[in-house]
Order: structure tokens, then C-alpha cells, then sequence
């Protein structure tokens, strides 16, 4: 470009472009910052899913292969042994007393006196059983009366044997109400008294652990004589297994 001298004037210098960084000029960076350390109360477990893992599996391998043992050995023992449960049923109720009073104030009651007595057989020709504390308890009236319980201590039966419990039970002054006092009063004229016994024990092989079961026999019984009630066993008190 020409001025009125006829001297040329130098070209404008380009304007830089936004953003543009010149390359000889060094870029200082920010120092790194340093690691801030939590305190062990905020800092985070290490997780070691790993071994839990490997322990869980080999807990669960151990039970398995358990179960499995134990019903192999179970099997086999039955076909060895061809185990039987024992048979229960009662053989006698012998009623010494047997009065229904009514006394003013307090209401019907009753006065009782009983022996009974149950044979126990073991079928099995191989081993014996193990009994532990045997419970009986009589009742009528859908067991709504108690007429009297007691408790044996437990023995031991030989292989194929059959042992004979006694046991002796009273009860007096037991307060009914006066339908169960027409009810009992019904049943000893008409002598077909509904009464049931329940008998608990635990049943087990020598050097076993005894397991609790129940036995409950229902039937028609008078004050002296029985007519084949039903026993049935119930095994820990769940479910019948005969």
C-alpha cells in the first residue's frame, strides 16, 4: 500500500485464531494431588467373595455326600435287619373308684381311681429297644375329663420279648362341668363309656438317642372291661407311622 510520499507501508500482521496456543511457549500443568487417607472406620473391607464361595461349596459337598452315607447305611440296615415297630395296646383298666358328686358352690366333680395295664411287645428278632420315661394319661369326654395320670421311668427290652407296664391313676375332686358330669354319668350305667389313653415315651436302639413318640388308644371301655381300642403311634408328634 502507496502513501502520498510514495513510501510502502508494512502488511498488518494476521489476527490469531480463538484457542490458538503458541508451540514455543512451555504449558505449565497443576501439581498432582495427593491421596487423602480415609480412617480405618470409613474405609471399605476387602471383599473376599472368593473364599466364601469356595467355603459355601464345599459345606454344601460335605452335606450331600453325608445324606447320601447316611441313607445308604439306613438301607442297608433295614435289609439286614428288617427292623418292626414295637407293638403297644392296653390290656386291662381296672376302676377301684369311680363317683360323680355334686357339691353346692363349687359344682360337679369327680373321684377316680384306676389301674391300667399295657403290653409292649418287641417282634424284632436281632436287636432290642430302648425306652425312655413312659407318660400315660386317661381321659373321657373327648378328653375333656382327666381321669388321672402318672409317669414310669425307662427300661430296656430284650429282642423279641414282651414286657407289661402297670400303671396307677387318680384323680379327686376333678371339677367338670355338668354336661360332662351327665355325659360320664350316661356312660357308667350304660357301660359304654368313651374314654381314651395317650401314652408318651421315646423309643430308640441301644446306644441310640430315644425319639419321642406318641401312642393314643381310643375305644369303647367300661369300668372293667375293654374292647379292643386302637392304638396308633405318632412319631414327634407330627404324623402316624403305623
Amino acid at each position: 500500500m502507496s502513501t502520498a510520499t510514495g513510501k510502502q507501508e508494512p502488511p498488518l500482521p494476521l489476527r490469531k485464531p480463538p484457542g490458538y496456543r503458541d508451540p514455543t511457549i512451555s504449558i505449565q500443568h497443576p501439581p498432582p494431588r495427593k491421596a487423602v487417607k480415609l480412617p480405618p472406620s470409613f474405609q471399605q473391607p476387602k471383599r473376599r467373595r472368593s473364599c466364601c464361595r469356595i467355603f459355601c461349596c464345599c459345606v454344601c459337598i460335605s452335606v450331600f455326600i453325608l445324606i447320601i452315607v447316611f441313607a445308604v447305611a439306613g438301607f442297608l440296615f433295614y435289609l439286614w435287619y428288617r427292623p418292626r415297630l414295637p407293638e403297644i395296646h392296653l390290656k386291662s383298666i381296672t376302676f377301684t373308684k369311680f363317683n360323680v358328686t355334686t357339691t353346692p358352690g363349687t359344682g360337679p366333680g369327680l373321684d377316680a381311681q384306676s389301674t391300667i395295664d399295657v403290653v409292649i411287645k418287641n417282634p424284632n428278632q436281632n436287636f432290642g429297644i430302648v425306652y425312655g420315661r413312659t407318660h400315660i394319661l386317661l381321659s373321657a369326654v373327648n378328653g375333656d375329663v382327666n381321669l388321672g395320670e402318672q409317669t414310669l421311668g425307662g427300661f430296656n427290652q430284650g429282642k423279641n420279648n414282651v414286657t407289661t407296664l402297670r400303671f396307677a391313676t387318680k384323680v379327686q375332686k376333678e371339677i367338670v362341668d355338668g354336661k360332662s358330669a351327665d355325659e360320664l354319668m350316661k356312660g357308667i350305667k350304660k357301660k359304654n363309656l368313651m374314654m381314651s389313653a395317650e401314652i408318651r415315651s421315646g423309643i430308640g436302639l441301644k446306644q441310640m438317642i430315644p425319639v419321642r413318640v406318641s401312642v393314643v388308644c381310643v375305644g369303647k371301655m367300661t369300668l372293667n372291661q375293654l374292647q379292643q381300642p386302637k392304638c396308633r403311634i405318632k412319631l414327634l408328634n407330627w404324623f402316624y407311622i403305623n
